[in-house]
């Protein structure tokens, strides 16, 4: 199915499009090009229908762990296969409005896979490269991916973080990570989630809510509580997070996604 306009035709699409978060083209840190696309009303038709080159779209929230845990390998695609185009809709984003009216948004994150304008492909949830490279039905040539070779980082920590919403509720998510020399060695999310006093008496039930969602260890706190999902929660290994990524092309990616980092 060919798409040819973004606000008339793609309503006719038999793929729902669903929700993304940041990406990256203009690094803010001078030394990384990490090369994903960010996306919005004034350049979907442009970057996304008109693309020349295969297109892994992602729709993400700051809010959702799987999208964050998913930054590594989205940069390592776009890094290494210089014939994909890697895109991301950030929906905590503004310029949003055509997009999130045309759009079904039901998960964070969900990936579609996109060539001459077509939907080929969609899916929910994180995944690994080699599942994304397949679900865009991709076959690398000899050229087109760069022998693998360890690339010396510096050792140090980063610390990002974001204000943002989670279930409707204001949150604070802190993102941090420890680099080893050619990897990274540890990995933690905090989401730190405010009740307002209207709600307090709903609190015990958002609390069972989320420990029963099995993303990390939830504690109580004087404004609400917090979500703690460290490297080797049970959560955190399920997800399988790539750990190449660089601390520049961390730093990039997430600051273009709204985090402050430190």
């Amino acid at each position: 199915m060919r798409i040819n306009k973004f606000f008339s035709g793609i309503a006719a699409l038999a793929f729902a499009f669903v929700a993304v978060t940041g990406a990256f083209t203009q690094a803010n840190a001078a030394d990384e090009d990490i090369r994903i696309v960010k996306i919005n009303d004034d350049n979907f038709e442009k970057e996304i229908l008109n693309s020349k080159t295969p297109v892994i779209l992602e729709v993400s929230s700051t809010s959702c762990p799987p999208c964050l845990i998913m930054i590594p390998t989205l940069i390592s695609i776009a890094k290494n296969y210089k014939d994909i185009k890697v895109a991301s809709i950030g929906i905590d984003e503004p310029n949003l409005d055509k997009i999130k009216s045309t759009l079904p948004i039901h998960a964070f994150p969900t990936f579609f896979f996109i060539k001459n304008g077509q939907i080929i492909n969609n899916f929910s949830g994180a995944a690994s490269e080699e599942e994304l490279l397949k679900a865009l039905e991709y076959t690398p040539s000899k050229t087109s991916k760069p022998a693998k070779k360890a690339v010396k980082n510096t050792k140090k920590n980063l610390v990002c973080t974001v204000n943002g919403q989670f279930n409707g509720l204001k949150n604070h998510v802190t993102i941090s990570f420890k680099f080893g020399d050619t990897l990274i060695e540890d990995a933690s999310i905090i989401t730190d989630v405010f009740v307002p006093p209207e709600m307090e008496s709903q609190r015990e039930a958002m609390i069972e809510r989320a420990k029963s969602s099995g993303k990390g260890e939830v504690t109580p706190t004087m404004t609400g509580f917090q979500i703690h999902i460290s490297n080797d929660s049970r959560f955190m290994k399920a997800m399988d997070m790539k750990r190449t990524s660089t601390y520049g092309e961390m730093r990039a990616g997430l600051e273009l996604q709204g985090f402050t980092c430190k």
